[in-house]
């Protein structure tokens, strides 16, 4: 038997048209959509106090433990002079 002419193709051409119009639009937008929800995220988290404060005291440490492990040279200057007599 054969079928009628409206069920030949039952889609699958209409379906594969569809699919064919999509892919340069998801291989072309995929990454600037991918990249607009991280930088959403991101933007949501740097405005939340529950990170931000963590965020500010890991920096204030890292700064304090710096300074004191790394104190600042009192004779600013010294060893490029002693350098210069030397030649």
């Amino acid at each position: 038997m054969t079928r009628p002419p409206e069920q030949s193709g039952s889609g699958r051409g209409l379906l594969a048209a569809i699919g064919l119009i999509l892919l340069p639009v998801i291989c072309c937008a995929g990454p600037a959509l991918l990249a607009s929800g991280i930088l959403a995220g991101v933007g949501g988290a740097v405005v939340s106090p529950w990170l931000l404060a963590p965020a500010a005291v890991l920096i204030a440490a890292g700064l304090l433990w710096r300074v004191r492990r790394c104190p600042p040279d009192t004779r600013t200057g010294q060893p490029e002079r002693d350098l210069l007599r030397k030649h």
